[in-house]
């Protein structure tokens, strides 16, 4: 006998008899179950479409040899499946590697290596910047400015992705990486004109500045920006820093070091609340004409005679707007 299904007993007669079928779901329990599934649908695609950009960042000192492990994070953790950026320094990448050793399903790679000429350094530095495919169009990626230099390698890159508050145009990601014997005044005076030049061609997009600033910081040199990381990064210290010029934009949390960096890795998580949403809500009341109203108003229109309104003023458009 199927489960769930009942027997005729012996004594009833067939033909009053009515099978019935005992786990059937009513309408209040689908209706239920259909909107936890409509709600879950929509928490997936919301993930993917954040207000800002959730980064992970941190220095992880030779990166080719931890793409492994970092696309295996991708696979089973949440935080970096679902971020939109990575921004690593110190990736020690030269032009002899390919990108396909610095690369990983589901995301596009932006690549600033170290000039050996320029920096004056031949091993070390580098910047990687790893966006989500599922967060911007690959080709809605754009590099700004590069600037390699014995006191700071930067890299600027412009993105558009699928959604952003119609506040803000776009992001503009700056990676950056500031060496222990880097010169302090210079690497900010670098920082403040590469800056300055953005902000002077994009006024509404959205500024952020990730890396490695070991003995530096911007506090003084963009005091219009925010730091937002509150974790120690190496240590007790704070050396890995964010800024970013939109007010109560992120929250930072540690992450587990990557391989054998000895940097922690920080996940900012965004927590910006759009400008639609902070408004308050406006009421406003519509007069609506009733039939009656608009029957007489139509009548007013076909026993009107323009001409004789319009002949007086013949080519006077300020008269005849008025007299209209």
């Amino acid at each position: 006998m199927p489960a769930g299904v009942s027997v005729r007993p012996t004594d009833v007669p067939a033909e009053i008899w009515r099978k019935t079928h005992w786990g059937c779901r009513g309408g209040r329990q689908k209706r239920r179950r259909k909107e936890t599934t409509r709600q879950l649908r929509l928490e997936v695609r919301r993930r993917h479409k954040p207000c800002l950009p959730s980064i992970v960042m941190g220095n992880v000192r030779l990166l080719s040899n931890k793409i492994d492990e970092l696309s295996v994070l991708v696979r089973s953790q949440r935080e970096y499946r679902e971020c939109s950026l990575m921004c690593f320094t110190e990736s020690w990448m030269h032009q002899n590697i390919p990108d396909d050793n610095a690369s990983m399903e589901g995301f596009h790679t932006v690549r600033a290596d170290r000039d050996s000429i320029t920096s004056g350094k031949r091993k070390g530095g580098g910047l990687a910047v790893f966006v989500n495919n599922r967060w911007c169009n690959p080709a809605h990626i754009t590099i700004k400015e590069r600037i390699c230099c014995p006191d700071i390698e930067l890299c600027a890159v412009g993105l558009r992705p699928y959604y952003l508050p119609r506040e803000f145009s776009h992001v503009i990601l700056v990676a950056v990486y500031v060496p222990p014997s880097a010169n302090p005044t210079a690497a900010c005076d670098t920082i403040h004109s590469a800056i300055a030049r953005l902000q002077t061609q994009h006024p509404s997009a959205v500024m952020v500045i990730s890396g490695d600033f070991n003995h530096v910081t911007l506090d003084n040199t963009l005091p219009t920006f925010k730091q937002y990381v509150a974790c120690p990064t190496r240590g007790e210290r704070i050396l890995d820093l964010l800024y970013a010029n939109v007010k109560d934009a992120y929250s930072s949390s540690s992450l587990p070091t990557l391989g054998r960096s000895d940097h922690n890795l920080i996940h900012l998580t965004p927590r910006y609340v759009p400008i639609v949403r902070r408004e308050p809500v406006t009421t406003r009341s519509i007069r609506r004409w009733s039939e009656e109203a608009l029957a007489e108003l139509q009548g007013c229109f076909e026993v009107t005679d323009r001409e004789t309104l319009c002949e007086p003023h013949a080519e006077d458009i300020n008269g005849l707007t008025e007299c209209i």
